[in-house]
């Protein structure tokens, strides 16, 4: 059976706050749940809810960050990032870019609507790592030297077209 899919009438703000019908998620466990079930398709970037044999797509609009980059560990000289929806990315699997402002954030390809932005503790991780040359900002890890792209793209993502 094809899941229902509907907007779920939450949005993320430019603040990066979870709002459902003009209030504030704050509830950890609830926003763990939606991190972690944050899919996307053609049409935009949904929760899946899984009930049994039933599901369910709640359309999502993202004007900020959805999830975050929490804190970064080097294993054998690998680079990994840790999210906020308890998923462990692998460097250069994860793209890291700067954003006009000059943050820090990243995709997956295979989720690339699902933006992360650093947080606070992560980047400050990662600025160990960074260095800058002019208006260039540079990733050193071991030998290897990567300018940071700038994020060119829109962090906006909008309803499906039949939910606006």
């Amino acid at each position: 059976m094809s899941p229902r899919k509907f907007d779920s009438e939450i949005y993320i703000d430019a603040h990066d706050r979870w709002i459902f019908r003009g209030n504030e998620i704050t509830q950890v466990e609830i926003l763990k749940y939606f991190r972690q079930n944050l899919k996307q398709n053609e049409k935009g970037v949904f929760i899946e809810n899984v009930f049994g044999e039933l599901s369910e797509n709640g359309f999502l609009k993202i004007l900020g960050y959805p999830c975050h980059i929490t804190g970064i560990r080097f294993d054998d000289g690998e680079l990994f990032l840790h999210g906020d929806d308890e998923q462990i990315f692998k460097f250069p699997e994860f793209e890291i870019y700067q954003t006009k402002e000059g943050h820090l954030m990243g995709l997956h390809a295979s989720k690339d609507l699902v933006r992360y932005r650093f947080d606070w503790n992560a980047a400050s991780q990662l600025g160990e790592h960074l260095s800058e040359e002019g208006d260039m900002t540079f990733l050193n890890l071991g030998s290897l030297q990567m300018e940071l792209p700038l994020f060119e793209g829109e962090i906006e993502v909008t309803l499906p077209d039949e939910y606006l």
